[in-house]
């Protein structure tokens, strides 16, 4: 069995992982066999990550690395935009 575990240290900690758990349950994670973990622990996002092959293991981590990603980019658009509200 693969692992890993991915900490992602931000100031929007609870916004990240409010972006990103909803795909734990629509994501094709769910018919794999491999399993992702997501929490909030102080300022920092947890993504775990348990896969039983190496292909699976390498899609699962791009997938839910780059989602991550993407989320934490979007997030500092709209705090960038000047008519955005905190």
């Amino acid at each position: 069995m693969l692992r890993s575990k991915y900490i992602i240290e931000t100031a929007d900690a609870d916004d990240l992982c409010a972006s990103v758990t909803p795909e734990l349950q629509t994501a094709p994670i769910a018919r794999s066999d491999a399993s992702v973990r997501v929490h909030k622990k102080e300022n920092k996002i947890v993504i775990s990550i348990q896969a039983s092959t190496i292909a699976s293991y390498r899609a699962v981590t791009n997938s839910w690395l780059r989602l991550a990603m993407i989320a934490a980019e979007i997030g500092g658009i709209v705090e960038e935009r000047p008519d955005s509200k905190p």
